[in-house]
């Protein structure tokens, strides 16, 4: 793991688990020595499969997936997310191989979000419920999708074939729809086309424990602390994660990228209002 610099912060909670099963990576730099192009990688993954193999499923994916995609790092377009979706399928392999060779890994895997900050914007590539977002301007905004049952349960409720009341006991409304287990993947989420970044913005990406959380306690924290540093605002989230005392809170991982004005990132009087595609409309992005 990278140490972070003052454009970003990365911290954890180990909860209520006896072990840390998150694991994060940065890449920070540039397409080449003489580029002065920003390039700069983020991953998390939280994993799963019991007090071993969760740790070494995320680890070794986020490890893998650093390492595939620096060997193609580029500032073409369709070459991004090409690198990443490479990466993707690479580290799904490794992590088959790895169950393959030791039986006590068998049936680990992870969730993996992937951003990448370069003169185009923001692209990302995501499997699983782990989230990202992009604050700006007081809003606070999900751009990946949610492989969770989440969503699906609030088709349900939109539909009236299920309360919300019903919804938010589900037994099965935190299972996962897809993750890295080393077989096939059910669902990809991955950008299409880049984001435009503007100085002030600011990303977090997370492993699923900050939701215990909403969404509006998220953005509230950020308005409070919006002059923090990245390493503060981490710390004020999380804190406010560890006063819900929540029962089994899960692992917590958090990363927070600040946008300065750099080569390539948008600087503007009037900033663009955040628009993001519904995640149900986003039929290209999600493999099915």
């Amino acid at each position: 793991m990278s140490r972070p610099s003052e454009r970003f912060a990365a911290k954890q909670l180990l909860g209520q688990r006896s072990n840390q099963e998150d694991d994060f990576g940065i890449l920070d730099g540039r397409l080449s020595a003489s580029s002065e192009l920003e390039h700069t990688l983020l991953v998390v993954a939280d994993g799963m499969g019991g007090h071993v193999a969760g740790a070494r499923a995320s680890q070794l994916v986020t490890e893998f997936f650093i390492d595939s995609y620096q060997g193609n790092i580029s500032d073409d377009l369709k070459q991004i997310r090409a690198g990443l979706s490479s990466a993707l399928q690479l580290s799904n392999s490794e992590l088959a191989k790895a169950g393959q060779q030791d039986p006590s890994l068998k049936g680990m895997g992870t969730t993996l979000l992937a951003a990448v900050v370069s003169a185009a914007g923001l692209q990302w590539l995501s499997v699983g419920d782990s989230p990202l977002w992009l604050y700006r301007q007081g809003k606070l905004i999900r751009v990946n999708a949610d492989h969770s049952m989440v969503p699906v349960l609030a088709e349900l409720v939109a539909s009236g074939r299920l309360t919300e009341a019903e919804a938010s006991v589900d037994p099965k409304r935190n299972a996962l729809r897809s993750a890295l287990m080393g077989d096939e993947l059910k669902l990809i989420d991955i950008a299409e086309q880049p984001m435009s970044l503007y100085q002030g913005d600011r990303l977090l990406l997370a492993s699923d424990g900050v939701l215990t959380l909403t969404e509006q306690q998220i953005c509230e924290v950020i308005i409070i602390n919006e002059h923090a540093s990245n390493e503060d605002l981490a710390g004020a989230i999380l804190d406010e994660v560890l006063k819900q005392n929540k029962t089994n809170q899960d692992n917590t991982t958090l990363l927070i990228y600040s946008i300065v004005t750099e080569h390539g990132v948008k600087e503007a009087n009037v900033q663009e209002p955040i628009t993001v595609i519904p995640v149900n409309n986003r039929r290209g992005q999600d493999k099915q």
